[in-house]
C-alpha cells in the first residue's frame, strides 16, 4: 500500500555549486505530508543550487517540484509538490517514526533502485550507530549523526528511498552506499522529524552549530583520552544503552569551537549541566540555542575543562546566492566544504573558473583571493570589483586550490570576462517559489578601445620556408572559447591555427574543429605578438573550415600577408609543399607528393553531432605530414592548392587531410563582396560504395 507514496525523481542541476556537479540524474522520494504536497528525499538530491525536478509516481503521473528545504549538513531535503495537479494518484503519506530504527528490526526499502522505478529490497537493520562514512572531497559528506546500517545492496538511483517497518512507517532514509560491501548507510529521522514540523507549522527551522565535528568512539577508547571510571559510570547510567561517549574530531578555524578553546581529541561529558553521549541530544542543545551560549565540559587528559561556546546559525553558513560571471559561478565558501577541508568558512569559491582564466582546465573549485589587485572576501566584494572591469578586459587575480589552503601556493593569473554570451548576473535562492531570483548586473563600464599593435615579423631561419614568405607570415594561432556546450562539442577552448585569405578584410579561414560552435569568443594571435579579438562570419555546413575576421585597424600599419588561391585544381602525383607551423610556433616546410584524392569516410556519432561529410580530401605521401593540424598546401610559385586541416572521422578519432582551394573561394568571394555565402547542399550524406559490393 505503501508504493503509491513512493515518488521516482529525476533532475537537473545548470550550475555546479558546492559539492554538486551539473547534469542529469534521478532518485527516489517519499509522501510524508499529502495534504501539502511535501516530498522528503536526500540532501544531494534537492541540492544546494538550483534544480529542476519532477516526480514521476507508480502510475507514470508526473509533476513539476520544488525545492523547499535542504539540510545545512544533514542528508535530508524536502521537494513540494501541488497536489491538485494529481488527478489519476490517490496520494498518501508514509508517517516517519524515528524510534523504530532498532537492531534487528525486519525493515523493507522501496525504491528506484537501479532506475526501476519500483524496487522492493528486503534487510534487516544491523547498526544504529555507525559514524557517517567519508565519501571523499567534492562531493556530500554528512557529520554529527549517526547512521544506520542494513544489507540492503542498492544501487543508482535509490537515494532517498524509505526504510520501512512492518507497520508502514519510515524509520530511516537511504543516504549512501559502500561501494566494497553489499551495505547501504541510512540516516536516523529525527532531526527529519522536527524540520518537517516546522515546515509543516510554517516557522523557521532552527539549525545552530559551533563548527566543532564530533565522532562517537566506545568507551575502551575513551578511556585511553582520559575518561575516568566515575565518569563512564555516570554516563552509562545517564544513557543507558550507549556504548560509548562522542570525541570531537575537528575544529574549524576561527569558528566558535576553537575561539571557546576546544581541541581535537577532546571529550563530550555534559552541556548546560545535562550528560550528553548522544547525537539526537547534542543536536537538540545546538537547535535551540542558535545565537545563544552553552556550558559544556570536556575531558581533555584525565582533566575536566569547562568552556562557553556561542552557537551559530547554521543556515548562514550555506550560501543562499550564486555569481555567474563569462559562465563561471562563484558563492559564498559554505560550510559543507569548510568542513572538509577544515579550513575557515570565508572566501569565495569559484566554479568551472576555466571559463575566464585560461590557465586552469581542471573542473575544480578554486578560492578565490584578489581580483585585479582587489580582495575578495565574499559575493559583494566581487560585484564591486567585476563592475570595474570592461568587457573583455583582461586583469590579474591570485587564487588557490582549496586543498592547498595550507601549503601557501597562491597562483598568479589573468582573467577575461566576457559579457557577449553569459550575463553577469546574481542568483537569489528564494524557498517560497523553489526558484533562483536572478538580478542582472547591467552597470558594467564598456569596452575599452583596443590600442592598435604594430606587428614585426620575426625572420624565417628554415631556408626552404623562407623562399616561401608570404604564406608562412600568413599563418596565424587561433583560439576559440566555447561558453556554452552545444551542438555537440564538449570542449571549452580549442587552439589551432588559421591562414589569411583577405588581408584587407581582415578574413582568416580556419578549421572547423578549432572554430567548433556558432557560439564563440574568438581571437588571433599574429607573429606570436599581437591578439586580437575576432569574430565568426561563417561555418560551411559539410565541410571541415570556417571563416573569421578581424579588424584591419587593430594592427596598425603592420603590413599583412594574405595567400594566393591557385586556380589549378591538384591532381595525384602532383608535387607540392606543406607550409605549417609546429608547436613552438616556428615555421615548417616538408616536400611531398599528392598520394590520392578521395571523399572523407565518417562513422556514426553518439551523441550526435558536426562531421564533414559528401567531401574529398587530399592526402600527401610524406607521413610526417600527420603531425600538424593546419597548413598550407602550395605549389612551386607559393600558390595555394589546398589547405591542410583536421577531420573528425569517429568519437575521440582525428585525421588530417588536404581541403582543395576550390572548395572554399564560393564563401570567400561572397565575403569579399560583403554578401552572405549561400552554400547549396542535397541534405543527404552520401558514402562511396565499392562496385564488388
Amino acid at each position: 500500500s505503501k508504493i503509491n507514496s513512493v515518488v521516482s525523481i529525476k533532475f537537473i542541476r545548470p550550475f555546479m555549486f558546492e559539492t554538486e556537479s551539473r547534469g542529469t540524474s534521478q532518485a527516489t522520494g517519499f509522501i510524508v505530508d499529502a495534504s501539502n504536497g511535501i516530498i522528503l528525499t536526500n540532501r544531494h538530491v534537492v541540492s544546494a543550487g538550483p534544480i529542476v525536478a519532477r516526480a514521476i509516481f507508480n502510475n507514470q503521473e508526473e509533476v513539476e517540484l520544488k525545492a523547499i528545504y535542504r539540510d545545512p549538513i544533514h542528508d535530508f531535503g524536502f521537494f513540494k509538490f501541488d497536489p491538485a495537479l494529481i488527478k489519476h494518484t490517490k496520494l498518501e503519506e508514509i508517517a516517519l517514526y524515528p524510534e523504530g530504527a532498532k537492531v534487528g528490526v525486519d525493515i523493507r526499502v522501496i525504491g528506484n533502485n537501479a532506475g526501476q522505478q519500483v524496487s522492493i529490497l528486503a534487510s534487516s537493520i544491523s547498526l544504529i550507530d555507525r559514524n557517517v562514512p567519508e565519501l571523499g572531497e567534492m562531493t556530500y559528506n554528512d557529520s554529527n549523526t549517526f547512521y544506520i546500517q542494513a544489507s540492503t545492496n542498492g544501487s543508482g538511483g535509490s537515494s532517498g528511498s524509505p526504510m520501512i517497518n512492518i507497520a508502514g512507517q519510515a524509520v530511516a532514509i537511504v543516504s549512501a552506499g559502500l561501494t566494497k560491501a553489499s551495505t547501504d548507510l541510512y540516516l536516523p529521522l529525527d532531526r527529519v522529524k522536527c524540520a518537517l514540523e516546522c515546515i509543516q507549522a510554517q516557522t523557521e527551522v532552527k539549525r545552530g552549530t559551533i563548527q566543532t565535528t564530533f565522532q562517537y568512539r566506545s568507551y575502551d577508547k575513551v578511556r585511553r583520552l582520559g575518561v575516568s571510571e566515575a565518569v563512564e559510570n555516570i554516563v552509562r547510567q545517564d544513557t543507558p544503552g550507549g556504548v560509548g561517549m562522542m570525541v570531537v574530531k575537528t575544529v574549524l578555524p576561527e569558528g566558535p569551537g576553537q575561539i571557546a578553546g576546544l581541541e581535537e581529541g577532546d571529550v563530550l561529558y555534559r552541556i548546560n549541566d545535562k550528560t550528553v553521549a548522544h547525537f539526537v541530544l547534542l543536536e537538540e542543545l545546538l537547535d535551540d540555542n542558535v545565537g545563544q551560549t552553552l556550558d559544556m565540559t570536556v575531558i581533555r587528559g584525565n582533566t575536566s575543562v569547562e568552556v562557553k561556546v556561542n552557537v551559530q546559525d547554521l543556515h548562514a553558513l550555506q550560501p543562499s546566492q550564486m555569481l555567474q560571471v563569462g559562465g563561471t559561478t562563484m558563492s559564498n565558501l559554505s560550510f559543507q566544504l569548510a568542513n572538509y577541508y577544515r579550513v575557515p568558512v570565508s572566501g569565495v569559491i569559484a566554479n568551472w573558473l576555466f571559463c575566464i582564466l585560461e590557465e586552469v582546465t581542471a573542473v575544480q573549485p578554486y578560492l578565490l583571493k584578489s581580483i585585479n589587485g582587489k580582495a575578495v572576501d565574499n559575493i559583494s566584494q566581487v560585484i564591486d570589483v567585476i563592475k570595474t572591469i570592461g568587457n573583455n578586459e583582461c586583469v590579474p587575480v591570485k587564487y588557490f586550490h582549496i586543498s592547498d589552503y595550507y601549503k601557501n601556493s597562491l597562483i598568479d593569473g589573468s582573467i577575461k570576462i566576457s559579457h557577449l554570451w553569459n550575463q553577469v548576473a546574481l542568483y537569489t535562492r528564494n524557498d517560497s517559489t523553489g526558484l533562483w531570483d536572478t538580478e542582472g548586473i547591467t552597470d558594467l563600464p564598456p569596452a575599452r578601445e583596443i590600442e592598435p599593435t604594430n606587428v614585426i615579423f620575426p625572420a624565417i631561419r628554415n631556408a626552404e620556408a623562407a623562399k616561401l614568405e608570404n604564406v608562412v607570415h600568413s599563418i596565424v594561432k587561433v583560439k576559440c572559447m566555447i561558453p556554452i556546450f552545444i551542438e555537440g562539442n564538449v570542449n571549452r577552448v580549442n587552439v589551432g591555427f588559421g591562414a589569411i585569405v583577405d588581408a584587407e578584410k581582415g578574413l582568416v579561414v580556419v578549421g572547423r574543429e578549432t572554430v567548433a560552435s556558432t557560439a564563440s569568443r574568438v581571437t588571433i594571435t599574429i607573429a606570436g605578438t599581437a591578439i586580437i579579438p575576432a569574430r565568426l562570419v561563417f561555418q560551411h555546413p559539410t565541410v571541415s573550415y570556417a571563416i573569421v575576421q578581424y579588424d584591419p585597424k587593430h594592427l596598425g600599419t603592420t603590413k599583412v600577408r594574405a595567400i594566393k588561391l591557385s586556380d589549378k585544381a591538384l591532381e595525384a602525383g602532383d608535387s607540392v609543399r606543406l607550409l605549417a607551423l609546429s608547436k613552438h610556433e616556428t615555421p615548417v616546410c616538408l616536400s611531398a607528393k599528392v598520394s590520392n584524392i578521395l571523399p572523407i569516410e565518417t562513422s556514426i556519432f553518439e551523441p550526435p553531432r558536426w562531421h564533414s561529410i559528401n567531401t574529398e580530401v587530399v592526402q600527401l605521401d610524406n607521413p610526417t605530414a600527420l603531425n600538424y593540424g593546419f597548413g598550407v598546401i602550395v605549389d612551386d610559385n607559393g600558390d595555394a592548392q589546398a589547405l591542410w586541416l583536421e577531420y573528425i572521422k569517429a568519437k575521440k578519432n582525428m585525421c588530417v587531410s588536404g581541403m582543395p582551394v576550390q572548395t572554399l573561394i564560393p564563401a570567400l568571394r561572397a565575403l569579399q563582396r560583403d554578401e552572405e555565402p549561400e552554400p547549396r547542399s542535397l541534405k543527404v550524406e552520401i558514402q562511396p560504395l565499392a562496385i564488388v559490393k
